[in-house]
């Protein structure tokens, strides 16, 4: 515990990147109505010195990214950055990834009305998979574009404004949040209802398997991590059984308050219809950090630590313990947002009909995200212009990893001084 307690205290005293804000960069203050009428709000930096032409454009499905740590420096550097939160601030029970680009959209047209020439889409970790999936959808043809959520709701992207970025860029951005999930998934679990469910042979936390307490890394063997990647999907699939029955469920009793017939049943049948058409279930997923990545740094080789940025040691605190990811969700924004095989905001999928220039950014001491996901990324996208660039020594939040990383430049200043000069290369002076 010393050792974590170290490690916490060496954060929190490195340069919080908002200190370095001068004070005379201009800050627009933005309040925006997406055409489905939900609302949002950001922060538009403007340069001191000049108006520029090109702005940065930020948004997290849940992350509050108005303060996010490229606005000083890019802003130094004469960029305008716009940090957009999205409807879904700080909770995603209810999130429809498709909604988001409703309110992307409104992002861009604002930022258009405001004179900007060229916008830059900046994708950060989970934002990298949302601007991928925007700019997949505004670079098509409206009659081509999305028009039903997984969970089989409509959505009128054909009738809507989606400016398109001019350039794309990932920065420590993992595959989606479905195809995240896919990879932390307990697939020992054996019933849904019940937490403490397992099956010892699919127990990344067993000894047997290959598990040692932290610090002490695992080693689990290659041919067992393979069958366990399958029954993680074979656990999502399960998943998305429930939350499709759930939705029917609803939608018949909605159905049925609508028939012909519904005004001559019964009182008690025709007060059960009324009710359960309103009736809106919530899926409670447990165990959802038990990648074996995590411990066993022989999986897909990096200089990461061991453990995962949602568990301060052994994941096994995260999988088990409070909060977690998707914990409490509707059965369609499940389906929407962290279904690995239902989710339409799949990074390798929406890539393929991304081809602005696109540079995706790898913080190689990231341990979330991988580097043969990087390369997914990269072998798909469709852009003629890419890069894939390896940041060393960084971890998810761009926080120096390691003795090493301590001797370099602060990854947040190195992430600057890499992105600037490719922006400028392709779109000129800010």
């Amino acid at each position: 515990m010393t050792q974590i307690f170290e490690e916490r205290e060496r954060v929190r005293r490195l340069p919080f990147a908002f200190t370095h804000l001068d004070p005379a960069v201009r800050r627009d203050v933005v309040y925006l109505e997406a055409t489905d009428t939900a609302q949002s709000f950001g922060i538009l930096y403007r340069p001191a010195i000049h108006e520029p032409k090109t702005c940065v454009y930020l948004m997290h499905p849940r992350g509050e990214f108005t303060r996010h740590y490229v606005v000083p420096g890019l802003t130094a550097r004469g960029y305008a950055v716009f940090g957009h939160n999205s409807r879904y601030l700080n909770n995603d029970t209810h999130m429809i990834h498709e909604r988001l680009l409703f309110d992307i959209a409104a992002g861009m047209r604002y930022l258009k009305d405001q004179g900007f020439e060229r916008i830059v889409l900046l994708g950060n970790s989970g934002g990298g998979s949302l601007l991928g999936f925007y700019q997949s959808q505004a670079g098509r043809a409206p009659g081509e574009r999305l028009t039903h959520t997984p969970s089989g709701e409509p959505v009128n992207l054909k009738d809507e404004l989606m400016p398109p970025g001019d350039l794309y860029i990932a920065v420590a951005a993992h595959l989606g949040e479905g195809r995240f999930m896919l990879n932390v998934l307990d697939p020992s679990v054996t019933s849904e209802s019940d937490p403490t469910s397992y099956d010892p042979e699919w127990d990344m936390y067993n000894p047997a398997n290959g598990y040692r307490p932290y610090p002490e890394a695992s080693s689990y063997d290659p041919a067992w991590v393979a069958e366990y990647r399958v029954r993680q999907r074979e656990r999502n699939r399960r998943l998305d059984s429930l939350a499709r029955e759930w939705i029917a469920e609803q939608d018949y009793f909605r159905q049925q308050f609508r028939a012909p017939g519904y005004g001559e049943l019964p009182d008690a049948t025709r007060s059960l219809i009324a009710r359960r058409r309103w009736l809106g279930r919530y899926m409670v997923i447990y165990r959802t950090l038990a990648n074996p990545a995590y411990l066993d740094p022989a999986i897909d080789p990096s200089r990461r630590p061991l453990g995962s940025i949602f568990a301060p040691a052994d994941p096994i605190a995260g999988n088990y313990g409070p909060g977690g990811l998707a914990r409490i969700m509707t059965p369609a924004a499940w389906l929407s947002t962290w279904s690995g095989l239902s989710s339409q905001a799949d990074l390798p999928d929406t890539i393929q009909h991304v081809h602005v220039p696109t540079l995706i950014v790898y913080a190689d001491g990231d341990c979330d995200i991988f580097p043969a996901e990087q390369q997914e990324i990269l072998d798909k996208c469709a852009a003629a212009d890419k890069q894939l660039v390896y940041l060393p020594w960084a971890d998810h939040y761009l926080h120096p990893v390691g003795a090493e990383g301590a001797k370099l430049a602060d990854p947040r200043e190195r992430i600057i001084d890499l992105i600037v000069p490719w922006m400028e290369e392709r779109l000129g002076a800010p």
